[in-house]
């Protein structure tokens, strides 16, 4: 009977590219989702228990669970707008599961 040891490889990365103190560049509108919706991103806390809210999307705090108040909640207009990227994301990922189950 053998047995199978894993074996793992170095991993050498040399930036020699760039400066170390250089910082990357940002896309505006490419990469980051909440320019394509409309929302300004900024960090909120739960009045109750002061701990970061994550997600606006739900009305109860995910650490204490009291209700949160409506500025820490999306407006009507961002809702609909973060309902519309996660169904479009949706429809993106069942037509590119589609083509990669079809090969």
């Amino acid at each position: 009977m053998t047995v199978e040891i894993m074996s793992a490889a170095t991993l050498n990365i040399r930036w020699t590219d760039c400066d170390r103190n250089q910082s990357l560049p940002v896309v505006l509108g490419g990469q980051n989702p909440c320019f394509n919706v409309g929302i300004e991103p900024r960090e909120r806390h739960c009045p109750s228990c002061d701990s970061i809210v994550y997600s606006r999307r739900h009305r109860l705090c995910g650490a204490c669970g009291e209700a949160l108040p409506k500025d820490c909640l999306f407006t009507a207009t961002e809702a609909e707008n973060v309902e519309m990227l996660l169904r479009t994301e949706r429809q993106r990922h069942r037509a590119w599961l589609k083509k990669t189950t079809a090969m």
